[in-house]
């Protein structure tokens, strides 16, 4: 089961109230819950997602489609078979991963370690892109790559992509 662990910021985007958040429950998905913010690089706003047990993110721009409790999962869903699919998983795997995730609640979030890494990597992605000539001129998927490849301190400075590969193959069928 999902569980979109959405901030303040998005809980009002999408129209979230406290009832309607709920309690966090242990993940049988291979990449655990999300972690979800919204931020602005310039005048475009965009969502970051980011998984609370391997700090694999992604960011997606939020464009004119309407942000609501319907469709934000289904960003997540086809963000996360994308940067799946660019990282060279195959279809089989891609799929046994997004399985858990075709039925989800939002919750709110709940750990501030994991929120100071969600920061941090708004910062990076907003630096990289401001540093790279701003939306118009960089690579926003080079980006993404880059950032899932860089050690992290939170995870014995391993990288993002390889906690998320070794929790992925743990949970393939033998």
């Amino acid at each position: 089961m999902l569980i979109l662990k959405c901030t303040a910021e998005v809980q009002k985007a999408i129209g979230l109230r406290k009832p309607q958040l709920a309690d966090v429950q242990t993940s049988n998905a291979p990449l655990g819950h999300w972690y979800v913010h919204r931020f602005p690089i310039g005048k475009t706003q965009f969502l970051l997602f980011m998984s609370e047990s391997t700090l694999l993110s992604f960011v997606l721009h939020q464009g004119r489609r309407q942000l609501n409790a319907q469709t934000l999962p289904d960003m997540f869903l086809a963000g996360l078979q994308q940067l799946l699919s660019m990282k060279g998983l195959d279809s089989g795997t891609i799929a046994r991963t997004l399985a858990p995730y075709h039925t989800g609640l939002f919750g709110k979030t709940d750990c501030r370690k994991t929120l100071g890494s969600m920061n941090d990597l708004i910062r990076c992605y907003t630096v990289i892109v401001e540093a790279e000539g701003g939306l118009g001129s960089c690579n926003l998927t080079d980006i993404i790559m880059k950032l899932n490849d860089m050690p992290q301190r939170t995870l014995d400075w391993a990288t993002s992509w390889d906690v998320a590969r070794a929790q992925i193959e743990r949970a393939a069928p033998p």
